[in-house]
């Protein structure tokens, strides 16, 4: 059942798709800074900047990326 959704994706708006990047960053930090750090006390808040992090980078990115599409000769 779960195999089908790969052969016949469910359709998604662009913006849906972005959203979908914020729990991906999360879940990415979560499991990083759960094998590094030392201690877990510390956890939400190194995953908050963390994720704040890559977020702050996709943006820098989608922009660098906008401006080169956009202004290249």
């Amino acid at each position: 059942m779960i195999a089908a959704l790969f052969y016949n994706p469910l359709p998604l708006s662009f913006e849906t798709q972005l959203w979908l990047l914020l729990p991906l960053c999360l879940g990415v930090a979560i499991v990083y800074k759960a094998v590094r750090t030392h201690d877990l006390r510390r956890l939400p808040r190194e995953v908050g900047f963390l994720m704040g992090y890559m977020v702050a980078g996709l943006i820098v990115l989608c922009v660098l990326v906008w401006l080169v599409v956009r202004y290249w000769p």
